[in-house]
């Protein structure tokens, strides 16, 4: 049987990084604004085929030192998307997320729900690399998610971090939304409240050149408060404004984060919670622009930033439902859930309405198991595909458990780090090089084009027009009938 090796990495005191391979220790010091995670693999690689244990001094001194240049080097060249390209932006009638310099911005997402209450530093940095390295760019997480364990669900009110810090400070036991928890002295290297490690997050997805898709909270548990016993009321018409400019004050100079309203709830489910979600943009462009702007206004404060909301796992009740004509909601969010025969059906809903926003699949069914159902990386190759050949302007791919209940991915914790390894991930390096190679933002949904066999939800087969070719996404091996003449009318 293979060895398994056990690698970490971590920063200690005066600017130097310690990695232990098999128990071996290497410090190095080196600058950390230069590292990013990419050296990472070659630092163990390079430990490993050298077998740093075994060699002398000179020779250790000698990998050092050459590491030492390839990661200032590989740092310096590190193209960061929004320097590059400009910020991200939505151009009038327009289906897709693009650059300020006009590159169309593809969105291939991962969830990790829970990554600033169940991660570590060092598993924040492993879990982004890998995600990374199969294809993604963008993480959504959310800043005050509370669900701690599953099956059964445990539901903590206020829930420490991994460092035994909560997010709000306590009221006679209650979290009080206007009082984060923010302590003086604290780095994101080494943090003393809550907010050091979200700090910590949002920095380590930004070294990447990736971007942050920021919930504030899930709404299904602190606003709607709509799971009886596993929920509770913590943003309310007195707090959430607040609560918004605290963010925004904190957060909105940073370039890489798309802010995303809600959190898995209807925004009218238990009552009418429409309110305080509008509520909470006010305060967030308020806390970024310093200026006070109404939900309604059409205002240049909200070209500031970029926003969304995420539903729930109703397919065709999204975030279009409540918001597509506020000015603030910059795209639509659609989550189908377990749901994979109503993906294409639910963004050609959104892309129907006037005025015209992308959409994106901001969450679909999980890799593994979710709520009794599963699913192999045939269905996570479907959603994908469907997705974009529906029109979306982007997928998030997410994991849930395996068999043995290790897991979730979604929310990574209890024995997760072997799920990054599940096929459906990885093969959205495949999506992503076939999606640039056809200019996936230029293709046309073609209608009336596949005469015959056709199919239905998880089996539709979709066409569009890539310049001068037409595409069919076939999801299975069934044959399709193919109208000739709608190619001649498209050319």
């Amino acid at each position: 049987m293979a060895r398994r090796t056990d690698r970490t990495a971590r920063w200690t005191a005066g600017n130097c990084i310690q990695l232990t391979m098999n128990n071996y220790q290497v410090p190095i010091k080196m600058n950390k604004s230069k590292w990013t995670g990419q050296h990472r693999e070659q630092l163990y690689r390079a430990i490993k085929v050298m077998k740093i244990a075994q060699t002398s001094s000179f020779m250790k001194l000698f990998i050092v030192l050459a590491l030492f240049v390839s990661c200032n080097t590989n740092s310096e060249t590190l193209e960061l998307p929004w320097k590059k390209h400009g910020k991200l932006l939505i151009r009038k009638d327009s289906s897709i997320i693009e650059h300020q310099d006009g590159k169309p911005f593809l969105w291939l997402g991962c969830t990790a729900w829970g990554m600033t209450e169940w991660l570590t530093r060092e598993d924040v940095d492993l879990y982004l690399d890998d995600r990374q390295s199969k294809g993604m760019n963008v993480v959504q997480f959310c800043l005050f998610w509370g669900k701690r364990t599953d099956n059964p669900t445990t539901f903590y009110l206020n829930p420490k971090n991994p460092y035994g810090h909560k997010a709000f400070v306590e009221t006679r036991g209650f979290p009080d939304a206007t009082m984060p928890a923010v302590a003086d002295g604290g780095s994101s290297d080494n943090p003393n409240d809550y907010w050091d490690h979200v700090d910590y997050c949002l920095e380590a997805i930004k070294q990447r050149g990736m971007y942050a898709a920021v919930l504030p909270f899930w709404g299904r548990r602190y606003v709607n408060a709509s799971h009886k016993g596993q929920s509770h009321p913590v943003f309310t018409a007195d707090n959430i404004r607040q609560y918004g400019e605290f963010l925004g004050k904190r957060y909105g100079h940073m370039p890489n984060i798309i802010w995303v309203n809600g959190g898995d709830v209807k925004a009218d489910e238990g009552g009418d919670y429409v309110i305080l979600y509008r509520l909470f943009v006010e305060g967030l462009a308020k806390g970024i622009t310093a200026q006070d702007v109404g939900w309604q206004q059409k205002h240049a404060a909200w070209d500031e930033f970029l926003m969304t909301y995420h539903p729930a796992g109703h397919p065709m009740i999204n975030s279009s439902e409540w918001f597509h004509d506020d000015p603030w909601l910059d795209f639509n969010m659609i989550e189908t859930h377990v749901h994979r025969d109503m993906i294409a059906a639910s963004i050609r809903q959104d892309l129907a309405l006037q005025p015209l926003k992308p959409t994106v699949m901001g969450e679909g069914h999980y890799e593994g198991e979710t709520n009794g159902r599963t699913a192999h990386a045939i269905h996570i190759r479907r959603q994908a595909y469907q997705t974009f050949f529906a029109g979306a302007g982007g997928h998030t791919y997410g994991g849930g458990f395996d068999e043995q209940g290790n897991g979730p991915l979604f929310s990574p914790s209890n024995n997760w780090k072997h799920l990054l390894d599940w096929p459906g991930a990885g093969q959205m390096l495949h999506l992503k090089a076939f999606l640039q190679k056809h200019e996936w933002w230029n293709w046309q949904p073609l209608t009336g084009m596949i005469a015959e066999g056709q199919g239905v939800g998880e089996l539709e087969k979709l066409a569009v027009k890539s310049g001068d070719l037409h595409l069919i996404y076939f999801p299975d091996n069934t044959p399709c009938t193919v109208n000739l003449d709608k190619i001649k009318k498209a050319q």
